[in-house]
């Protein structure tokens, strides 16, 4: 079997998503994504408003900058939160310490990551640019190496496959890191190369070198450095090109021994992908199924082919018209 690996990745989560009705008009929001992946993780769910001790439902809240400073105010009482919130945050970050993951609440004052409104005053109507939450700036500051998305831009395929992804790549490495095994470093690194290759080749080939180093440094120096690059890699998803590279890379393990019309067969699949014409799981599963026919080890034991558990794929997901390869992950 390819890559079935038993593991729960812990991922922090903006309790309003799905876990209680918190938000400020005493509602909450059911994201079906969230629940779909509820039996595959284990959830952290946080409430910044409610923890710091504000009620639901509550007067709104916004960031306001103040010479030059960012403070969390609620205009109808004039309230000034940041101290309270900044106290928080750093206890947060703290607890949070052993997550794989997080999913934020879109543009929150306190959980946002992106698009998040900083108005330049208090007062009804005034302008505004664009930033991050004052909890979810932090986690992005803190946590920039794991898988970081909040649940608006989780509606897109490609998004959701990519968080994926890193979110399982990331949650194996720790389990590297706990093992304190280089021999455990190094089968990682190779049940992984396919997949970091087409992700970024370049990357990959910093890591190589890395590992080629694992017997003059030690664990820790290793895992350290391995860790910084890894994380680089799955920054942004990868471009269809790169799939296809890996996928005709895989078919030369095996071209020799299928007619000329299968392979041709395989070839008109990789370019209708090319092409946009089926997702990417099409092509993929059928070089899959050769992989498994001619029991090719090397390509088994490759998360190329599951990254994350096939349940989490939303069947009615083709993943056609998502090929934007600036589809970055904090």
């Amino acid at each position: 079997m390819i890559n079935n690996y038993e593991i729960t990745p812990i991922i922090a989560i903006s309790k309003c998503i799905n876990f209680a009705k918190c938000r400020y008009n005493g509602d909450g929001d059911n994201n079906e994504f969230v629940t779909r992946l509820n039996p595959f993780v284990k959830f952290i769910p946080f409430c910044p408003e409610v923890e710091i001790g504000m009620s639901t439902p509550r007067k709104p809240i916004r960031l306001v900058e103040v010479n030059k400073e960012i403070h969390l105010i609620q205009p109808a009482t004039q309230l000034d939160l940041t101290s309270n919130m900044q106290k928080y945050t750093t206890s947060l970050m703290t607890r949070l310490i052993n997550v794989d993951g997080f999913i934020l609440k879109t543009r929150s004052p306190s959980c946002g990551i992106k698009e998040v409104k900083i108005y330049q005053s208090a007062k009804k109507g005034a302008t505004s640019k664009k930033g991050r939450g004052m909890v979810g700036g932090e986690i992005i500051n803190t946590y920039s190496h794991l898988p970081i998305e909040d649940d608006g831009r989780l509606r897109n395929f490609k998004i959701r496959e990519h968080f994926l992804t890193k979110l399982y790549v990331m949650a194996k490495f720790k389990r590297v890191i706990l093992s304190e095994s280089i021999d455990n470093l190094q089968s990682f690194h190779s049940s992984n190369n396919l997949l970091m290759m087409a992700y970024n080749q370049i990357r990959l080939k910093e890591l190589n070198k890395i590992i080629n180093q694992a017997d003059n440094l030690s664990f820790d120096d290793i895992v350290a450095v391995y860790e910084k690059y890894l994380a680089k890699i799955f920054r942004i998803a990868p471009r269809y090109t790169s799939n296809i590279t890996v996928l005709l890379n895989c078919v030369e393990y095996f071209k020799k021994d299928i007619s000329e019309e299968e392979f041709n067969f395989i070839n008109s699949l990789v370019e209708e992908y090319r092409n946009h014409k089926v997702p990417f799981s099409v092509p993929l599963n059928v070089i899959k199924a050769y992989v498994i026919r001619f029991h090719i080890h090397y390509l088994i034991n490759q998360s190329f082919f599951d990254p994350f558990p096939k349940e989490l794929m939303d069947v009615n997901d083709s993943g056609k018209g998502t090929n934007n390869s600036k589809l970055f992950s904090y």
